[in-house]
């Protein structure tokens, strides 16, 4: 929210560009920002297990410590593959899995202590998990340093020391070499490890942990900048925080590819109203009309190149990094060059539980994010 984006020809920013005149911009009175952020993220090196806050969380925390937590939005997300293979960590694993790591890994069964590793055992097949992965988790995040060190000193010997690794423990090794001696290095025991191909897209809510290992991505996500903290990082870590605001769901998220609208249009929509990412496609010589919504959107060009066109007012040569802003309401002419011309545009969710575009006129979105559910 606070990074300065110019518009495109003048020295204005984005945000004071839209509140000039939020109605024509956003298409609405009652706002006077963008809902989201829309960002490129090529990882190279894990980001920080990390977490976003509920609206409600939120408030308190921008409340009690501005300094740490600068607004009161809550952030849910959605991660879009850019390249043929992303891994990402998202979630508690099943606690069957939990179990059988605690099993295979004595290492991380010292760091989450006897008590919890026996009541993981012993309720694998029982429905009231929350307070013990709650326990579990604040046992392992706050051991000591050198209680970490230890483990990992036992560890990664054992695991170089095997004939052939699995892609597990490939990745607790990867991770030891970039934040060697940090308690995340053994967090793909405990959290589900993800791997998407190119066009395949995942949804994190708020007060859900994750972190996104490799890969590029178009990430999306609610307008804020509130991030809590607690391991693979050199940033603030915020463990009393990130333990107690965890819904402790143990699942596999659902990775799913988007909606394909038309020859040219795939849109992946979330369970939230904030954001919506579409991949406009158009090949080489030819001219597809994105329609208009009732949001400001930013279009990116991925790869390619091509005019985009907006009536006579406006006509904008676009390549590779290429961005844009459009104003709600206004439909947009791409022409694609001769390689043709690949991008991505994101906008509030205009669809969220409303209606959808479908054969040239708005019908009652009837699917509903099944597969977000």
């Amino acid at each position: 929210p606070e990074t300065n984006n110019n518009a495109t020809r003048t020295t204005t920013t984005l945000k004071e560009y839209v509140q000039s005149n939020p109605e024509l911009h956003l298409g609405t009175k009652t706002q006077n920002d963008l809902t989201y952020l829309f960002k490129v993220l090529s990882i190279e090196k894990v980001l920080s297990i990390q977490s976003h806050p509920d609206k409600r969380l939120a408030e308190r925390l921008n409340r009690e410590r501005p300094d740490d937590y600068k607004d009161a939005n809550h952030k849910p997300e959605m991660a879009v593959a850019l390249s043929k293979e992303v891994q990402a960590m998202c979630g508690f694993r099943p606690l069957r899995e939990l179990s059988s790591n605690l099993k295979a890994y004595p290492e991380l069964a010292v760091l989450v202590g006897d008590e919890c590793t026996h009541e993981i055992h012993q309720l694998v097949d029982s429905p009231g998990i929350r307070t013990v992965l709650r326990n579990m988790f604040r046992t392992y995040l706050e051991r000591s340093p050198e209680e970490v060190q230890g483990q990992l000193n036992i560890l990664l010997p054992r695991l170089k020391a095997m004939d052939s690794l699995d892609e597990i423990q490939e990745l607790i090794i990867r991770l030891s070499e970039q934040f060697p001696g940090d308690s995340g290095v053994m967090a793909p025991l405990i959290f589900n490890v993800l791997v998407m191909t190119e066009g395949q897209a995942f949804f994190i809510n708020a007060n859900e942990p994750h972190a996104y290992i490799s890969g590029e991505i178009l990430e999306c996500m609610a307008c804020s900048d509130n991030v809590v903290r607690a391991g693979l990082t050199p940033k603030l870590k915020d463990v009393d925080t990130l333990v107690s605001m965890l819904t402790y769901k143990a699942f596999y998220p659902d990775v799913v590819g988007g909606h394909k609208i038309d020859d040219c249009l795939v849109r992946y929509e979330p369970p939230v109203s904030d954001f919506c990412i579409e991949i406009i496609t158009v090949p080489a010589g030819e001219t597809y009309e994105v329609h208009d919504v009732r949001s400001g959107a930013v279009f990116l060009t991925l790869s390619g190149s091509g005019t985009l066109l907006q009536g006579d007012v406006t006509e904008m040569s676009i390549s590779f990094g290429s961005s844009a802003f459009g104003s709600a309401n206004t439909k947009t002419m791409v022409v694609a060059g001769p390689d043709g011309v690949r991008i991505a545009r994101a906008m509030s969710n205009v669809y969220h539980g409303n209606y959808l575009w479908q054969g040239g006129s708005w019908e009652m979105n009837e699917y509903m994010f099944d597969e977000f559910e």
